[in-house]
């Protein structure tokens, strides 16, 4: 090689220019050559040894950029367990059961009743259920939200005891959960409406957009189930029915007058699908209160107690406002 001729060149120089002892120059190049070999060798090693620790870095040092399991799914499921027998979820809700199957459900969240549910031409869980109970026997009145597939945790049914008119959709989302046995936690609010310590409703849509939540939240509803969920809370199965305003607030369903000694309070809790031509919808007193709430594309939840009803026919207006400036008045 060029740089090895060179190398003999210099040392045969050196060899007859250096005072000192004679020079074996052809033993110095082959050491020189057996140094430079050496080099190279070591210099190899070095390269292979950085690569082999470069790996087991890869290997032994925790992966920072890895979403595990414990990531994805810490608190997804812990506030939920499965019930023996009812899919999880969504899959659960909502569906029509057999009068075996929905006593058998009952049976399951209501250990402590020993009774039958009365007949029905139906029965669906997520829908409220009464119990055939015997007069002079039993209690004046039991009932059962018949449950879905995901029983809630103690830590759970003690937070919306602690709170049981939540003024954030999430928490009223947990609260819901609870008292229909769903996990309706990623459930998407399509309205919402509360009336601060008093009560609150909404309508939600689930992940798959199959099935549809109405839940009520009263604070004074007797707290039966684990929440203070009102019995005419309900989950059905898509397409949700579409009304018109005037069909939907033309009947007395949703508004509860409760009395005692002299003084009458009345509850208004309405929710559901009406023309999308609504823009908001007023319930106002003659002569007194009133409460307002938005729609958006037809959908509205309406949750209002009212503390001075009135006694005279009347009393009461719902009113429509569409997009168009008119209105449509319907008194109660």
């Amino acid at each position: 090689m060029d740089n090895e001729r060179v190398v003999g060149v210099e040392l045969e120089r050196l060899a007859a220019t250096d005072p000192l002892a004679p020079i074996d120059p052809q033993a110095m190049l082959t050491r020189g050559r057996r140094s430079r070999r050496n080099r190279r060798l070591a210099g190899a090693g070095t390269s292979i040894a950085a690569v082999a620790v470069v790996a087991l870095g890869t290997t032994l040092l925790p992966n920072l950029n890895a979403t595990g399991t414990d990531a994805d799914t810490a608190g997804s499921t812990a506030d939920f367990t499965a019930v023996p027998g009812i899919p999880r979820g969504e899959a659960g809700t909502g569906v029509e059961l057999t009068p075996a199957e929905a006593n058998r459900r009952c049976a399951l969240r209501y250990p402590d009743i020993k009774r039958q549910l009365r007949p029905y031409d139906t029965f669906r869980a997520g829908q409220v259920r009464m119990y055939d109970l015997k007069p002079g026997v039993d209690a004046p009145s039991a009932y059962c939200i018949v449950p879905g597939g995901d029983k809630p945790s103690a830590a759970l049914v003690e937070a919306a005891r602690r709170d049981p008119v939540p003024t954030k959709q999430a928490d009223q989302l947990r609260n819901c959960s609870v008292g229909f046995w769903t996990d309706l936690t990623k459930w998407r609010v399509l309205a919402s409406d509360v009336d601060p310590g008093k009560s609150a409703t909404l309508v939600a849509v689930s992940p798959s957009g199959n099935r549809y939540a109405g839940c009520s939240l009263w604070a004074k509803e007797p707290p039966r189930a684990e929440t203070r969920m009102h019995l005419n809370s309900t989950i059905v199965r898509a397409p949700f029915k579409a009304e018109t305003f005037r069909s939907t607030f033309n009947v007395d369903a949703g508004s509860h007058r409760r009395c005692q000694q002299g003084k009458c309070v009345e509850q208004h809790n309405r929710i559901g699908l009406v023309e999308p031509s609504v823009v908001r919808i007023t319930a106002q007193r003659i002569g007194g209160g009133r409460h307002e709430v938005p729609v958006k594309n037809g959908w509205f939840a309406l949750t209002w107690l009212d503390t001075k009803p009135s006694a005279k026919v009347g009393g009461l207006k719902f009113t429509a406002h569409h997009k168009d400036g008119h209105t449509e008045v319907i008194p109660r």
